[in-house]
């Protein structure tokens, strides 16, 4: 007869201390009581012991002794585990344990039959830990925008000068620089988990304006997005290595996570910083923007067509994502670098769906189906609040309207900058357009685009085919 099997996940708020102490308790009970046990720690020197689907799927029990949210939580979706903080786990090892295996959980043969783990390539997980950062940068994105539009709202109305509404404004600006450092932050903490959260950081704010006013420096160029990533990569990578490479005994890892990893990656983190990231990178934004500037009109049309395509390609997902990124860091470092690109990139094709959708049976037969007409309508609106995600349907039934949805986006833009309409607010949505230098001509460019689109879709759209 097999023997049972256990898995479980410890976690406490500094990772040092009572995360290793309740794996013990549960690695003892359960070698005490003859079962097989595996148990992933998420301590300071990042995840350790992973736990694979297969292990979760495969497990007879599952416990949680966590006193924080833990990475990858979805894993135990449908295990049933039980649930219980570390303290009270150590002293109730006995009395908690014995339960588990009554608690009973959801399995299906597709799961129990996973590989033992799950094989992605370096591109997937490079994406994977982009996205993760990204995913922590948006907000900061958003909110400093926000702050800044309810200032400059107000400000259209009423003399805000020394003013708490003023201070919203330059609260908003200062949010928004702190996108780079949050992003590294988290790109690291994707790979080695909080030991990496704080190197990377401070690599973030050496890849931006921050860092330049703050030791005012003159003639230095930001290493932007990409220093971002590279420095993200590296302190991740760096930091993981160092966990698994330095070896100690229990009763040093807070002297090794405390002191020697984070001494190794920060000195290593400057010099990268200072001698090749930020030079190398910098030296490009330099070299783009010199290249663009000088090229007048036609660079400003140029760039703007760049992004554009980008921010349409894949609707929110990483190369939207990546064009977005760097207007952000490029926005005002030249006359004809603002936010215009990335703006309608966002709107343009999930109002260009939704306005499908509106036309679809006025003029000519009708092409959608109900179910698309309710998805479009609905992309519609999620296109006046500036999120793209609302027209993916459409794409993934008709992989081939994305060169509609870049086509579309890069008319309408291409239109704005010969109207001369300039975007330095980060804020797609239908409020933020009224901060645009011309609100009507922006709106204009919208629509054309939009109205590209929605044409395009409903000419290369098959009929839904009649019933007898």
């Amino acid at each position: 007869m097999s023997k049972k099997k256990l898995v479980a996940v410890t976690a406490c708020p500094t990772g040092i201390a009572h995360t290793f102490m309740a794996a013990k308790k549960i690695k003892s009970w359960a070698d005490k009581h003859g079962y097989e046990v595996k148990v992933e720690t998420q301590g300071s020197d990042g995840v350790k012991n992973r736990l694979t689907a297969h292990d979760i799927a495969t497990a007879d029990g599952v416990v949680l002794a966590v006193d924080v949210p833990i990475m990858d939580m979805e894993r135990f979706d449908n295990a049933n585990p039980l649930k219980v903080r570390t303290q009270e786990l150590i002293k109730h090892v006995d009395a908690l344990l014995p339960s588990v295996f009554q608690r009973g959980k959801e399995k299906s043969a597709t799961l129990s039959e996973l590989p033992l783990e799950e094989k992605r390539s370096a591109y997937q997980v490079a994406i994977g830990h982009i996205m993760t950062g990204i995913s922590y940068m948006l907000p900061v994105v958003v909110l400093g925008g926000l702050l800044m539009a309810v200032a400059k709202i107000t400000g259209e109305f009423i003399d805000i000068s020394d003013t708490p509404i003023q201070t919203l404004d330059k609260l908003g600006f200062m949010t928004i620089k702190f996108m780079y450092p949050i992003f590294a932050a988290y790109l690291a903490y994707s790979i080695a988990g909080k030991p990496a959260l704080i190197p990377a950081f401070i690599g973030g704010v050496m890849s931006d304006e921050v860092y330049k006013r703050f030791f005012d420096l003159e003639g230095w160029a930001p290493s932007g997005f990409f220093g971002a990533i590279a420095i993200g990569f590296l302190v991740g990578y760096l930091v993981r290595f160092l966990n698994d490479t330095i070896k100690v005994k229990p009763d040093f890892t807070t002297l090794k996570t405390m002191l020697v990893v984070p001494a190794i990656t920060g000195v290593v983190m400057v010099l990268t910083m200072e001698y090749l990231i930020n030079p190398f990178f910098g030296a490009l934004n330099i070299a783009m923007i010199n290249l663009f500037t000088e090229a007048g009109d036609a660079g400003r049309g140029i760039y703007s067509m760049v992004i554009a395509a980008g921010t349409a390609f894949d609707l929110g997902g990483p190369i939207n994502k990546a064009a977005g990124s760097v207007a952000l860091g490029l926005n005002g470092m030249g006359e004809g670098f603002d936010l215009l690109a990335r703006e309608l990139g966002i709107v343009i094709p999930p109002i260009g769906v939704g306005l499908a959708a509106l036309l679809d049976g006025k003029f000519r037969p009708r092409v959608f189906s109900s179910e698309e007409q309710t998805v479009g309508k609905t992309s519609l609106m999620l296109g006046l609040i500036g999120i793209s995600e609302g027209a993916i349907p459409f794409i993934l039934k008709n992989p081939k309207m994305i060169p509609i949805m870049i086509l579309g986006s890069i008319i309408g833009t291409q239109l704005g900058v010969l109207l001369n309409v300039f975007q330095s607010l980060p804020l797609p949505a239908v409020w933020g357009w009224f901060l645009s230098s011309d609100p009507v001509s922006y709106t204009i460019s919208v629509l054309a685009g939009s109205m590209f689109i929605a044409v395009a879709l409903l000419l290369c759209t098959k009929p839904e085919p009649t019933q007898a």
